[in-house]
């Protein structure tokens, strides 16, 4: 498992309160993180495309996370915490589509989604993915102008549609 590590980060929560991370790391994501991420991702109604789906089930992480070759989970740790993640699905030989992003709110301002950004940018190159694509409501500006800081261009506007069979 590749990892980075990035010690003794010191930063402020957009309160101002201090806060001191020992260490931080990102790496791949394994089984054990499961429940973390799970956590994180539902207690937050920023993944939710529809009324009956908020985020994954924990069967469909560990999927995601068995599955190396058709998806990448990519997490910043600190003091054995998950503090955010990212999600990333292979559509193709040659395209990826990030399928949720997230930095825990007191953790932000620290460069933290960056330094995950940058570590899945490398994890698909070593693919020979050369298009990255996401989908990000209208609404949420702050994570649109952090995907432009990182090149991505707004294309179209979409509305999700889903159906249960």
């Amino acid at each position: 498992v590749q990892t980075r590590r990035y010690p003794g980060v010191v930063g402020s929560n957009p309160i101002g309160a201090i806060f001191k991370m020992d260490k931080l790391i990102i790496r791949n994501a394994k089984k054990a993180d499961v429940n973390q991420i799970y956590k994180i991702g539902t207690s937050t109604g920023d993944f939710s495309v529809s009324k009956e789906i908020k985020f994954y089930k924990k069967y469909e992480l560990i999927e995601w996370i068995k599955n190396k070759q058709n998806n990448i989970i990519i997490v910043a740790e600190t003091n054995s915490k998950i503090i955010g993640f990212v999600s990333c699905k292979i559509m193709s030989f040659h395209w990826a589509m990030v399928d949720n992003f997230l930095v825990l709110s007191k953790f932000r301002k620290n460069n933290i989604g960056s330094q995950i950004q940058t570590f899945l940018e490398k994890e698909l190159k070593k693919r020979k993915i050369s298009y990255l694509t996401g989908l990000v409501k209208p609404q949420k500006r702050i994570i649109r102008k952090f995907l432009k800081k990182y090149g991505f261009k707004e294309q179209d506007k979409y509305i999700w549609v889903d159906k249960f069979l």
